[in-house]
């Protein structure tokens, strides 16, 4: 499974994500910060799911899961890293990704919602 981290996303979770066996990009290695329109088409080409903080990734009208591999936007009350990194540790045990593709999926801090397509 391949994934593309968000700018807003700390450069732990990248470790962390490796850790769990993904291959894992950054918007930011990638130099496409500040950029949602080409970054979600580069994850489309690349075939990559998502994860963001970018609440606009969330509309469904813009995004529908029919069109894309999959988006993990995640609605934390704490985005300092150490609590993101654990929320996101607590998902990645529970959720195999690849059942994510062609959905959005919402974390908050304790539950997830998935809207496939």
């Amino acid at each position: 499974m391949k994934i593309k981290l968000d700018e807003n996303i700390s450069v732990a979770a990248k470790d962390l994500l490796t850790d769990f066996g993904y291959d894992t990009d950054t918007v930011t290695d990638e130099g496409m910060t500040g950029a949602s329109d080409p970054q979600f088409k580069t994850c489309q080409a690349e075939h990559r799911l998502l994860v963001t903080f970018d609440v606009g990734f969330g509309d469904v009208r813009a995004y529908p899961p029919a069109d894309h591999h999959g988006i993990v936007l995640l609605r934390l009350r704490d985005q300092q890293p150490q609590a993101v990194l654990d929320v996101l540790r607590r998902f990645l045990l529970s959720h195999d990704l690849a059942q994510l593709d062609h959905c959005l999926c919402v974390v908050t801090d304790d539950r997830v919602r998935v809207r496939r397509r």
